[in-house]
């Protein structure tokens, strides 16, 4: 997925993303040129091009100068940070000629010939089919779902939005109220949602005879008893029952966006793979650290065999790869969630692969969320820190505080009216000859340095707990 959506962004355009995006990780004012050429791999002479180019457009969005290059020197005048990148990102796909071509084809049903092109934007003949062969190695244009699915993950990524008709735009609406209504999404959101619904409406009604199977066939998993509204199908020209409906429910429910409690049932195609994948989810959580009750395992079984239901669909081409995802985070501070459910993801691809190696850690990623709906993760592989900082009686309140708001997320609990050798550190600005747990040492107010060794400390100590009660 990466790949697909930096394609949307010119070649060069992508070179001063991956520029800029180097250098804020690295986080130096000052960077010697010929370091990043030799780094990126490119001529001093599109090296000293891009860094213009990229001061420039910055001057444009954000009205200052970043840099100024001297010497082989580049110095740093203005802070950057993620919200830069993302607006370039934005103002880079706005400009691209393979968004404006998909802009059409979404509008219009199909990609225009490469006279309207000519005539309306200027293209080169030979320009348009290099754009259009390459939007076409990138989706499937004549299949409504890719299309569908496609679209929806590249405009959300960008958040733009197509320039839809008010006829679509007004039916979108329309639709979304009447899913709320139903109670098969919510308000959170609303915007990424219509943009779904409205890509959906639109490829319905301007491509009804690739979209016949949309039409006239209910989706394979999803069941809903419901159709959209009379007087919406009547506007739309789609048939009055429920196939639409089901299906668009499907595209909501691949992208996470419908409700806990929509009003959905399973065909029976899809309720016998739930079935088998609660089976298999089940006695793993019931006999897990977790301590769930059966009700609680019986709901989050059901609710993860769910979610691996999507990977057996057909257009699961926009899902989150695992390129996208990192889960180190929850590898490292909740170890117990992490591994358990890394240990029966094998027995779900058993013994037909349902969610491919490059979903994995999307898939991960999704399971622990669900777990943190269903559960009080709070005592989940805690850590006790007793505080014993010297001074007024009001400094330990202050260093709890101060310990709350930066980790208290953790599963980390504080001990401050006594020496608790029970605990598993000891924070303190004395050493302690009666703890022997290990001890870190604040004489003064803590650094960067100093949260990091005691962040390094936690997730040491929480990997050994799980170690060890695995054994």
């Amino acid at each position: 997925m990466p790949s697909i959506l930096n394609e949307f962004i010119n070649k060069n355009d992508a070179l001063k993303i991956k520029l800029l995006t180097t250098l804020l990780e690295n986080k130096q004012n000052t960077y010697e040129l010929r370091n990043l050429t030799n780094q990126f791999k490119v001529s001093d002479y599109l090296m000293r091009e891009s860094l213009e180019a990229l001061n420039s457009d910055i001057n444009v969005l954000f009205g200052d100068d970043w840099m100024v290059l001297k010497r082989g020197i580049i110095y740093q005048k203005m802070t950057l940070t993620r919200y830069h990148v993302y607006r370039l990102s934005q103002y880079f796909f706005d400009l691209s000629p393979l968004k404006l071509l998909l802009d059409q084809r979404l509008i219009a049903g199909s990609i225009p010939n490469y006279t309207f092109m000519q005539s309306e934007f200027g293209w080169s003949t030979s320009y348009f089919f290099i754009q259009k062969n390459t939007l076409s190695e990138l989706i499937d244009l004549d299949s409504p779902e890719a299309v569908i699915s496609a679209a929806f993950v590249i405009y959300d990524h960008y958040d733009a939005k197509p320039k839809f008709d008010h006829y679509i735009l007004s039916a979108s609406q329309a639709v979304s109220q009447f899913l709320v209504d139903k109670n098969y999404i919510n308000t959170h959101g609303a915007d990424k949602k219509r943009l779904l619904i409205a890509i959906f409406l639109n490829e319905i009604t301007h491509n009804p005879d690739n979209c016949s199977n949309i039409m006239q066939h209910e989706d394979k998993h999803i069941h809903v008893d419901d159709g959209l509204p009379d007087d919406i199908c009547q506007r739309l020209g789609i048939p009055l029952n429920n196939m639409v409906l089901s299906h668009l429910i499907s595209a909501l429910n691949i992208f996470d966006l419908l409700e806990i409690s929509a009003p959905i049932s399973f065909t029976d195609y899809a309720q016998p793979i739930v079935d088998r994948l609660a089976a298999v989810i089940m006695p793993r959580l019931s006999h897990s650290k977790l301590n769930c009750t059966p009700e609680d395992a019986e709901k989050i079984s059901h609710a993860m065999a769910c979610y691996c239901l999507k990977f057996t669909t057909t257009n699961h081409w926009a899902l989150l790869s695992q390129d996208n995802i990192s889960t180190n985070y929850f590898q490292d501070i909740y170890p117990s969630i992490y591994y358990l459910i890394e240990s029966f993801l094998p027995s779900i691809n058993y013994p037909k692969e349902i969610v491919p190696p490059t979903y994995l850690n999307a898939a991960i990623l999704n399971m622990i969320s669900i777990i943190f709906y269903y559960l009080d993760i709070t005592n989940v592989d805690a850590i006790t820190i007793s505080l014993n900082f010297s001074g007024s009686p009001f400094t330990n309140n202050m260093i709890e505080a101060i310990l709350k708001d930066h980790i208290s997320h953790a599963s980390v609990h504080f001990v401050t009216e006594v020496l608790d050798d029970s605990a598993d550190i000891y924070l303190s600005d004395t050493l302690c000859d009666d703890v022997s747990k290990p001890q870190v040492i604040w004489k003064k107010p803590p650094t960067v340095s100093d949260w990091q060794s005691l962040a390094e400390l936690i997730i040491r100590l929480k990997k050994n707990k799980n170690d060890q009660q695995s054994k």
